[in-house]
């Protein structure tokens, strides 16, 4: 967290992708997808698709932060909302989402990327770049990645989903967010992600971002518990969301 409040260059740890992309197992990868270009989502990506050999795929300012990190242009995919692409036997729809009220009300570092950026980088120079939200089919169930925690009211007119992995840091109000995604989408299975601190080392395991108010969204969720189970998932842990009945491995907290 210091080298972002003091603005230093972050530099992205290519041993440490390396070992990860070889934990998740290369030939698992078909593509790294990121939802915005926020440091967070951005600074690794690349360097993920690089060891696995997959396209990185975003927006046109996720596509430039790959350039900066050398990634061949075969290997860069801009989409645009409402965009769908296939892998397989999934299907993946790229719905234009909106980031949450994450500082003080504001979105943080607004803005496009609009030239290659070059690694290391200021956490700033990673701009927004525009939203997405992820609706993933397969024949088994649907999935709605919803990482960001902001959202437009009629974005999910006409859609449902069985399992919905939802956003909680940064957020406004919690239920109007339940009500405009969970609830709205009709999902079965709300399992709540973007929660962990990610200032800190993954060695050091679980801890909460701050502010992110962990245990408010769960009573909140608790008042819906006739219309979706919430869960969560171990922390870097393998899990299966899909199908429903099989849906995350033993160990998992059960809210």
């Amino acid at each position: 967290m210091s080298a972002v409040a003091l603005r230093l260059p972050l530099k992205p740890d290519r041993a440490l992708v390396r070992k990860w992309v070889e934990k998740l197992g290369r030939e698992k990868i078909t593509a790294v997808i990121v939802s915005h270009s926020h440091f967070d989502h951005t600074a690794d990506a690349p360097y993920f698709a690089i060891e696995a050999g997959a396209p990185l795929i975003g927006t046109e300012s996720t596509v430039n932060v790959g350039r900066g990190a050398g990634l061949e242009e075969s290997k860069l995919i801009a989409v645009k909302p409402g965009q769908t692409m296939t892998f397989g036997d999934f299907t993946v729809r790229f719905i234009e989402s909106v980031h949450g009220p994450a500082v003080l009300g504001r979105v943080p570092f607004p803005g496009t990327i609009d030239k290659p950026l070059v690694p290391p980088a200021a956490a700033r120079k990673y701009r927004l770049g525009g939203v997405f939200a992820l609706l993933i089919a397969h024949p088994t169930g649907t999935i709605l990645h919803h990482g960001s925690a902001g959202f437009k009211p009629d974005m999910y007119d006409g859609i449902s989903v069985d399992v919905l992995l939802q956003g909680i840091s940064g957020r406004g109000d919690t239920d109007q967010y339940l009500e405009n995604v969970a609830l709205k989408t009709r999902a079965k299975l709300v399992v709540p992600i973007h929660m962990d601190n990610f200032f800190k080392p993954i060695k050091d395991g679980m801890s909460f971002l701050p502010m992110v108010k962990f245990d408010e969204f769960c009573r909140k969720a608790e008042q819906h518990r006739s219309i979706f189970t919430m869960r969560t998932i171990p922390f870097c842990k393998e899990v299966r969301i899909l199908p429903l009945n099989a849906a995350i491995v033993p160990g998992d907290a059960v809210r």
